[in-house]
């Protein structure tokens, strides 16, 4: 596959276009078991190193929402969507919605508040102990979730150090003013675009002003399940709420 390759992708259900972002070191298979398309007509897409996309660098978010944008073209699709981003997926899918046009945007458990990593980790995630780091990072988010449904998140994720540190690279390289000027560009949306931010992690006391301030229109929830896969946790609920909001 070439570097000029569409993203890996499948199109299935009915209903109103819904384009679905997977998070880091996932793949499109990672909405199994959410029931997304009975409801919607489902764009999953692999993001560029993951599944079966291109990988060829560079790896990122905005690198990703071009790859994003181009693969709607070549398939000539034209319909707005409605845009759903799951951890390092919500941040593209926000990104996504400040360039092209969106119907509404559901970013789950990402917090779009993000500083520069302490040089320890820096280190940690760039040297050998890569995997046991990112590892031992996630177990500290599954909450509540399932034990067997844990052990196939496991399983299925690809640690790729070269794939994860591109997509790290705001935290790894720039510093807080580069980073909080990224984010203000990623962040700027209409001002009457639709933007639920949906956490099954806790983003901070203050991070629904944070966000106010820049996504004044955001709506900010705690799901019913604690873990970082509220839609794997309890889909049902997931996909009524998202529904809603969604009014579709």
């Amino acid at each position: 596959m070439t570097d000029n390759a569409p993203l890996a992708h499948e199109l299935a259900g009915t209903g109103p276009l819904l384009l679905a972002i997977h998070g880091i070191t996932e793949n499109r298979r990672f909405w199994d078991g959410v029931g997304l398309e009975d409801h919607f007509r489902v764009l999953r897409v692999d993001l560029r190193g993951y599944g079966g996309s291109p990988r060829t660098p560079p790896y990122g978010i905005d690198r990703s929402i071009d790859d994003i944008h181009d693969l709607l073209t070549s398939i000539g699709e034209t319909e707005t969507p409605f845009v759903l981003g799951h951890s390092l997926g919500g941040v593209i899918a926000t990104g996504y919605a400040a360039q092209h046009p969106t119907r509404a945007v559901v970013n789950v458990d990402q917090s779009l508040r993000v500083g520069p990593l302490p040089d320890h980790m820096k280190e940690l995630v760039r040297g050998e102990q890569f995997e046991q780091v990112i590892t031992s990072m996630f177990d500290g988010v599954y909450g509540e979730l399932d034990p067997e449904l844990v052990s196939q998140i496991k399983l299925a994720r690809d640690l790729d150090q070269t794939v994860f540190t591109g997509y790290w690279t705001p935290l790894l390289e720039w510093d807080q003013a580069a980073l909080d000027t990224w984010m203000d560009r990623i962040t700027a949306l209409r001002p009457d675009l639709p933007y639920l931010s949906l956490h099954g992690t806790d983003p901070g006391t203050d991070y629904a002003a944070w966000l106010h301030e820049r996504v004044p229109a955001a709506v900010i929830e705690q799901a019913t399940v604690e873990s970082h896969y509220p839609h794997l946790a309890d889909p049902s609920w997931f996909v009524s709420r998202i529904l809603k909001f969604f009014d579709a």
